[in-house]
């Protein structure tokens, strides 16, 4: 999401909560001029400064989605892409001696050294 959006989806918060900017501000113990900056996208906010934000508009709940999901592509084209840059290289995270953290991680995701052992041995073939 761009400063510009993140600023009109923050505009359509506060006039929905029925607040002027000026209004808005003084619950949040700021000035008009940072609010208007932050609706406009001339600023980038902080999460702090949402967080306030959305409580000074009577919001809860609020989910600042930090991808553009109309230039996400679907998964098939991303296979392809990564398929054209990587070819057959397959990534083994167990040959860098990961920590234990990284370790139950993997584990818990499934990705045991087997099972990279047995792709890598099918590949071979």
């Amino acid at each position: 999401m761009n400063a510009e959006r993140l600023g009109s989806q923050m505009a359509t918060w506060r006039r929905g909560a029925g607040l002027t900017q000026a209004q808005l501000a003084e619950r949040m113990g700021t000035k008009q001029p940072v609010i208007s900056r932050a609706e406009a996208g001339r600023s980038v906010p902080t999460l702090p400064f949402l967080e306030r934000f959305a409580a000074a508009c009577g919001r809860t709940g609020v989910v600042v989605s930090l991808n553009d999901p109309a230039r996400e592509l679907p998964s098939d084209e991303r296979r392809r892409r990564v398929k054209r840059v990587l070819g057959d290289f397959v990534f083994n995270p167990w040959d860098r001696n990961p920590s234990v953290a990284e370790e139950r991680s993997l584990l818990a995701d499934g990705l045991t050294r087997e099972r990279f052992q047995r792709t890598a041995a099918s590949r071979s073939r």
